[in-house]
Order: structure tokens, then C-alpha cells, then sequence
């Protein structure tokens, strides 16, 4: 139970928070709104064409960004604190998840009222998982060039 506990707790909480964030509470239309007001307080004259853009952006980015960090605490929990640096099923598994929760998601997002699933939006957040998987591995290997022991940091 410890086990779980300090390794997967953290990546059913955050899916979890991924999958509130596809409720139709969370929406184009909120996010609008709230990158409406930022901009127009440090850009009054920004035309809403460039706000439909910017909250486009917004969207994309964030899709990237909650799947790079559901990527790192699956790898984490995949590895458990093993001492060795990297394991190919580490990263597979980490991939699967990813992927599978993203499908998953979108699929939610199709019965959600105001949003709609994206085979896109998988896209964005497999290059997140990809990202967080690509990171990981260049620490790693840059850490074992240098001959430093492994810090074990993410796990």
C-alpha cells in the first residue's frame, strides 16, 4: 500500500484533475474569458481575433503541458526508485498511459456538454508525453556521461 501510495497516488490525482478539466465547466468559452481579461489589462487595444488565437494557443499549450507532467509521474511510478537509469518498458508503459488516458479523455470530452473530443488534441497530448519521455532520457544520459550516480530525483 506505501507503494502505491507514494508512486501512483500522484498520478491517479492528477489524471483526475485531467479529467475534471474536460468537464463542460472548463471550456473555450472560460478560458476566453479569463485570457480576455489578462490581456486586455496589459493590452487594451488587442482585437478579439488575436484573443481567438492567443486562446487557441493557451488551449494547445495546456494539453502539452498536463500530459508532460501525467508523463513524469507515470515514469516515476513505473520505476519505482530502481536504481538503474532507464528501462525501455519504463518508457513504454509511460508512452501507454499516456495514450490511453488521452483517448480516453477525449472520448469523455464527447459526452461532456460544451466540448467535443479531438483525435488532435490526442496528438498534443502525446507530444507532451513524448516531451516529458525525451527529457527524461537526455537527464539521464547526460547524467551518466558525467559519471555522476544516478539521483534517483524523479523516483
Amino acid at each position: 500500500m506505501r507503494t502505491f501510495l507514494r508512486y501512483w497516488l500522484p498520478v491517479v490525482l492528477w489524471a483526475g484533475l485531467i479529467a475534471l478539466l474536460s468537464t463542460g465547466e472548463f471550456n473555450s468559452n472560460l478560458t476566453l474569458r479569463v485570457l480576455r481579461a489578462v490581456a486586455t489589462f496589459f493590452v487594451p487595444e488587442v482585437t478579439p481575433a488575436t484573443l481567438l488565437k492567443l486562446n487557441a494557443v493557451a488551449r494547445k499549450l495546456a494539453h502539452v503541458t498536463e500530459y508532460f507532467i501525467l508523463a513524469l509521474l507515470v515514469w516515476r511510478a513505473l520505476r519505482r526508485g530502481a536504481e538503474e537509469a532507464w528501462r525501455r518498458r519504463w518508457m513504454l508503459g509511460t508512452l501507454a498511459v499516456g495514450l490511453l488516458w488521452a483517448a480516453a479523455d477525449e472520448t469523455h470530452q464527447l459526452f461532456a456538454r460544451g466540448r467535443r473530443g479531438s483525435l488532435g488534441d490526442v496528438g498534443f497530448d502525446t507530444l507532451g508525453v513524448l516531451l516529458a519521455l525525451l527529457l527524461v532520457y537526455a537527464w539521464r544520459r547526460r547524467a551518466a556521461k558525467a559519471g555522476a550516480p544516478d539521483s534517483g530525483a524523479l523516483g
